[in-house]
Parts: structure tokens; C-alpha cells; sequence
């Protein structure tokens, strides 16, 4: 009933809106009656620009934003894509690819352990590095980092069995761990020979790249013969370290470096600090060992080792 009244008085107005403009039609324009006529027609339909000219410029303005924020979408898109290919680029290049030609196993021992001085040379000379025609480093800054270290086990004695089938089970380690590291977003300090110095921000990365590397190798390891298995361990703490733009420093790389002997072969072991954080993040058991004493270590952490199988 009242949406018919509403109608009736709709109809009501537009045929006093068209007497109006019928009368005002003949009537001159300076007629008090069609003066305000027309004038107030003026001031509906400015207003009704007005209002239509609000509407379109607010869609535009909406439109407008979520282009923008589109588009930031795509830059911040693109930038991690960019940032993800320049880390595989990286990793690609780190990768050292297996020689295509055939030679010698004096020439190919001599070149292996040449670069292995040369690292170890690097090392013991890092902070002169004016010598090398470089600045210095910067103050270090402290951060607290999760320190891993890894090291094939019964890597000397292949060396000196077979270094060619040495080398090339080398360069395949290389390509895990190094795989794993950019995974898991660590930074990779330094090789030596065939140990892995790697930090993270983050405990629990660290010791998923460790489980990580490990359960590649027992993939990679499932079909060779004993002399072409690659076994490492892995130790790994957290603590607060000494960071330049090259190096990393402090007793928790010291304490890191005495942990990792003490893995089984194809081993983790953890400190009690790493342990503290990780525990309820890890799907794997951890087993604590007994009378542990770390070398040179005055108060030593307590040691755990990841139950893998």
C-alpha cells in the first residue's frame, strides 16, 4: 500500500515537472514563475553532475589504489624471484663441475691440494687484507647465529686410495650441501677442503638443513658400493659470533667445531642451546650424550644427538 502512494506522488511531481515546463516553454524567461523554473532546473542538474562526477572520480580513485597495490604486489613478486634466481645462479656457479677430460691423477691431486693450500693460506692471512690490495673489514657486529659444520668422514684416506674418484665424490657433496644451505637460507662462510662452515638465523633452518643434507645422501648412498658412499657429520650450535662481510669469529664457531666429531657418521649432534630451541619444532627424537668433554672448551655445552632412523 504505501510503495503505491510513493508511486502515486512520484507521478504526482513529474506532471507538475512537465505543466511547468510546458507553460514555461512559451512564457518569457524573465517571468518570475519560469525564472525560478528554470533556475532551480539549472541547480538540479549541476547538482546531479556533481554527484554523478563523485561517483565516477571515487571508482577511479579505488581503481586507481588497487592497481597500485597490484603492482607493488608484482614488484615485490618479481624482486623475490629475482633474489631466489641470483641465489640458484650462485649456487650453480659455487658448484663445481666434474673435468670432462681425462687426466691424470698427478695433475688432478696436484691441482686439488694446490687449491686446499691456497684456502688454508687465505684463512691464516684473512685480516691482512691490505695485502691483497683489499680494505679491511669493518668493526664486526655481534649476532646470535645457529653455526654448522660439517665434515666427510674418511675423506683423507680416499685421497690417498683413489684421489680422481675422491674428487668427484667431493664435487658431488659440494652440490648437496651447498643445495641444502640455499634451501634453507644459510650463508656459507668458507670450505676447507672438504668441511662446511655455514651460519643461520635461525636454529631450527639450521638443523632442517642438516636433516636435509643427511637424508640426501642416504638417497644418493642407497645404490653404490661402500667405496663411492659419501658419509658426513654434522655438528652444529647456537651462540653469539663476531660477523665481518667474509669471516665469522667467536667462541660459538669454536664450540661448533668441537660438536661435529662427535656425530656417527651420517650423524647430527646438536648443543643444549640448539636443542632448548628446536625440540618441539622437530619432528625427530633427540638423545642426549653422556660425559661428553669438549676440547679447549672451559664450560662446555651439553650435546644431543637427532635420532634419524
Amino acid at each position: 500500500m504505501k510503495s503505491f502512494e510513493f508511486l502515486q506522488q512520484y507521478w504526482e511531481q513529474i506532471g507538475k515537472l512537465l505543466t511547468y515546463i510546458q507553460y514555461c516553454a512559451g512564457q518569457d524567461v524573465q517571468t518570475p514563475v519560469c525564472r525560478d523554473f528554470w533556475l532551480g532546473s539549472v541547480y538540479v542538474a549541476v547538482g546531479i553532475g556533481l554527484l554523478i562526477a563523485f561517483i565516477i572520480g571515487k571508482r577511479i580513485l579505488r581503481e586507481q589504489l588497487e592497481f597500485r597495490r597490484n603492482q607493488k604486489k608484482l614488484q615485490a613478486r618479481q624482486l623475490l624471484e629475482e633474489q631466489e634466481a641470483r641465489e640458484r645462479e650462485q649456487a650453480r656457479r659455487n658448484a663445481e663441475v666434474v673435468p670432462a677430460v681425462d687426466v691424470s691423477q698427478q695433475e688432478l691431486a696436484a691441482s686439488i691440494k694446490q687449491a686446499m693450500l691456497k684456502a688454508r693460506a687465505q684463512e691464516a692471512t684473512l685480516p691482512a687484507r691490505d695485502r691483497a690490495g683489499k680494505k679491511t673489514d669493518a668493526a664486526p657486529g655481534r649476532e646470535l647465529s645457529a653455526i654448522m659444520m660439517t665434515d666427510i668422514v674418511g675423506y683423507s684416506g680416499s685421497m690417498e686410495r683413489d684421489e680422481q674418484r675422491a674428487y668427484r665424490m667431493l664435487l658431488e657433496h659440494n652440490n648437496i650441501v651447498r643445495a641444502a644451505v640455499v634451501k634453507f637460507r644459510g650463508r656459507e662462510v668458507k670450505t676447507i677442503g672438504d668441511a662446511f662452515f655455514v651460519v643461520f638465523r635461525s636454529a631450527a633452518d639450521a638443523v632442517d638443513c642438516a636433516i636435509s643434507i643427511q637424508r640426501s645422501f642416504m638417497e644418493s648412498n642407497a645404490n653404490k658400493e661402500n667405496a663411492d658412499r659419501i658419509m658426513i657429520r654434522v655438528g652444529i650450535h647456537l651462540g653469539e659470533v663476531m660477523v665481518t662481510a667474509n669471516d665469522v669469529f667467536g667462541d660459538g664457531v669454536n664450540i661448533a667445531a668441537r660438536i661435529e666429531p662427535l656425530a656417527e657418521p651420517g650423524g647430527i649432534c646438536l648443543s643444549g642451546e640448539v636443542y632448548s630451541v628446536v625440540r618441539k619444532k622437530i619432528e625427530y627424537k633427540f638423545e642426549q650424550l653422556e660425559g661428553v668433554k669438549l676440547k679447549n672448551i672451559a664450560i662446555a655445552p651439553d650435546i644431543y644427538r637427532v635420532v634419524l632412523t
